[in-house]
């Protein structure tokens, strides 16, 4: 992500930009998923959706609770695999997932943060698509 954009944002919720290898970590783990045009292909994927138009961030925290990324506290984010991701709580990143990057599709992935140190588990994702859909991995 472009953290200089989100710079302000980062210190207001206590998250920090990830280590670049963990987005090309992640983005690697994305890649060996079936995709379809900008975004995985879902089709043979267990997973659970959720249209944006008109959704409440409340709406979509709950939903996101739903899913197993819910089990980690936080999340890393990424939009790229050559930029740094963001690591934040996993209901800001719910909640303010709009406010980052104007890239249609952005990642996120459960983290656990263990003395300092950054343990990512990439089967338990939530892809946002064109800005208008979440789709999360049920069996991560």
């Amino acid at each position: 992500m472009r953290i200089e954009e989100i710079s302000p944002w980062l210190d207001e919720h206590g998250a920090s930009a990830g280590p670049l290898p963990l987005s090309i970590e992640f983005d690697a783990y994305l890649c060996t998923l079936p995709w379809a045009g900008s975004g995985i292909d879902w089709r043979g994927i267990p997973h659970r959706s959720l249209g944006l138009d008109g959704v409440s961030d409340d709406d979509a925290v709950a939903w996101a609770r739903e899913t197993p990324v819910a089990l980690h506290r936080h999340v890393l984010m990424i939009d790229s695999a050559s930029e740094p991701g963001v690591i934040c709580s996993f209901e800001d990143a719910i909640r303010d997932f709009e406010l980052m990057p104007n890239r249609p599709e952005l990642y996120l992935c459960g983290v656990d943060l263990v003395n300092g140190e950054v343990r990512p588990t990439f089967g338990r994702f939530i892809e946002r698509r064109s800005f208008m859909t979440l789709h999360a991995r049920i069996d991560g």
